[in-house]
């Protein structure tokens, strides 16, 4: 049973995925953790500075700015707490902490000087912080609200005083303004240095993912191949154990002419398993004329269906990679011969575009169904009837064409039929090199 079906998500109402309250980015153990370390860096931040500032002879008004910093920390030692011991998850929870440090913000400026305070900058970390964590809309709607909070403390908050009820001389506000730039900067930076460091974590475990998933593409394409030959020989093979039976009631002659015809057809197949072997692993292979191994592919099926195939040839003197390309040409026309009725034509056209040559393979069937067309090139996929084939034809293409950096397009005809365009790149000719 699939996990949603487990564990289905809640529901949550199209005004909470708006505000953001549905998604944090940056995953809810990392969110939590610095969180945490922001929330106990700015009470004991906010302390000091009252401290500071008060030793400066700044009056300070330490009963709604005690109340304040200590929220904080109480409320930053439950969140502790719960992310720790009970191994509670923020998630939406992670806006609304956010938004209540943005008003606990608010309140202190409120008291002491308002946007005049050279703190207010701490404003921006409140919103770096809510960028990398939050959707866009949960920014956006932090953002306002924290516009509206600077518009209050422009029209209402109290100004800074000294001890002796005058006003705060402007060179103690320059050397706050430098500290408080400093503070938020270092702020900035940490948060930004631990996203890089779960970045490139994450950068290297997709690495890692990545490789592993193509070794494990390339064993389930071996796997496959060899199950496909696999059924393949399976039939030469039958014949030859029930020849060997028959030994005894007909003439030697006959059944050695027998046994000889399977095992040839046997190593025909083992050849051609070793060809694509080269393919599939991704060793290097010879290169050939593209004519020889069109002519090759057609030798191999039998006269009837080889004089259905109208050949084209148009890519005289091209050389191309030969390993997997005669059973992949040999795919594609078995597949339109057993697509189209008996005895209309199969279309084969060898054209030479650019760096490249297309082999395009038109028939006169029914065409692929809308699932081929979604999930065309996938194993044990096939157009025909249960048990008239494996579904590894196309498979076999796909990897044909990926391995030598090549493509594959599938699609219907207007006029009715399917068509296959297998595009491989060309070799330089033994003229150019030299």
């Amino acid at each position: 049973m699939p996990a949603s079906a487990t564990h289905p998500k809640p529901s949550i109402p199209g005004w909470r995925r708006w505000l953001g309250l549905s998604e944090v980015w940056v995953g809810v153990e990392l969110s939590s953790r610095l969180l945490v370390l922001l929330r106990w860096l700015a009470a004991i931040g906010q302390s000091v500075t009252l401290l500071m500032v008060e030793q400066l002879g700044v009056a300070v008004p330490w009963w709604p700015c005690g109340i304040a910093v200590g929220i904080t920390l109480v409320s930053n030692a439950v969140l502790a707490w719960w992310t720790r011991v009970l191994g509670g998850h923020l998630s939406g929870g992670f806006f609304h902490v956010l938004l209540w440090d943005a008003l606990t913000l608010t309140f202190l400026l409120h008291w002491t000087g308002g946007l005049e305070n050279p703190f207010a900058l701490f404003y921006l970390v409140q919103l770096t912080v809510a960028a990398v964590a939050l959707r866009s809309s949960a920014v956006i709607s932090l953002g306002a609200l924290m516009a509206l909070g600077c518009g209050w403390l422009w029209r209402y908050a109290l100004p800074l005083r000294m001890l002796d009820g005058s006003a705060v001389p402007e060179a103690l506000l320059q050397q706050g303004r430098g500290v408080a730039i400093v503070l938020v900067g270092m702020f900035i930076l940490a948060l930004l240095l631990s996203l890089r460091r779960r970045s490139h974590r994450l950068q290297k475990e997709r690495a890692r993912l990545r490789a592993e998933l193509e070794s494990r593409d390339r064993f389930l394409s071996v796997a496959a191949l060899a199950t496909g030959f696999a059924h393949e020989l399976a039939t030469p093979l039958g014949t030859i154990a029930l020849a060997a039976e028959e030994m005894k009631a007909l003439p030697t002659q006959e059944v050695a002419e027998i046994i000889a015809r399977e095992a040839a057809r046997c190593q025909e197949v083992l050849v051609r398993l070793r060809e694509l072997g080269q393919e599939a692993v991704g060793q290097s292979a010879d290169v050939c004329e593209v004519t020889d191994v069109v002519a090759l592919a057609l030798s191999d099926l039998p006269a009837h269906q080889r004089e259905r195939v109208k050949l084209t040839q148009g890519a005289h003197n091209a050389r191309i990679t030969c390993a997997g390309l005669r059973e992949a040409l040999l795919v594609l026309l078995r597949n339109a011969l057993l697509s189209s009725a008996d005895p209309l034509s199969v279309s084969l056209r060898v054209e030479a575009a650019g760096g490249s040559v297309r082999f395009i393979v038109q028939d006169h069937g029914p065409g692929f169904s809308k699932e081929m067309l979604s999930h065309w090139g996938e194993p044990f996929r096939s157009t025909r009837e249960q048990g008239a084939g494996m579904g590894l034809g196309l498979f076999f293409v796909r990897r044909l064409a990926a391995a030598q950096h090549g493509g594959v397009e599938v699609s219907n005809l207007m006029a009715g039929g399917a068509s296959v365009t297998l595009t491989l790149p060309l070799q330089p000719s033994t003229s150019s090199l030299k």
